[in-house]
């Protein structure tokens, strides 16, 4: 497994330039509709140039964001754990209301 260390969680209509093309690679990957407010927390896999987005969904779980890498063969580092963790509950939150 590579590690993955996460580097950004912003909307896709954020995501810098140079990374986009990540970004829109794995939206078409999953067939899916890229709107610019979609959360994404981009990944930086360590020693690589590669990056990994994950697209954050209300209702997801931290499981289900170590799956989405984990079918890239890469892991979260422990640091990102917890900001992953609030920005779900963040999203959560934001769309309840």
């Amino acid at each position: 497994m590579y590690r993955a260390d996460l580097i950004a969680v912003t909307p896709a209509g954020s995501v810098p330039d140079d990374l986009r093309p990540f970004v829109e690679f794995k939206a078409s990957l999953l067939k899916r509709e890229l709107k610019r407010e979609q959360v994404v927390a981009l990944f930086l896999i360590a020693t690589t140039s590669c990056y990994i987005p994950v697209f954050l969904d209300k209702g997801m779980t931290l499981d289900d964001v170590k799956k989405d890498l984990a079918e890239q063969q890469a892991e979260m580092a422990a640091h990102s754990l917890r900001i992953i963790e609030e920005a779900l509950k963040r999203l959560d939150s934001e769309k309840k209301k």
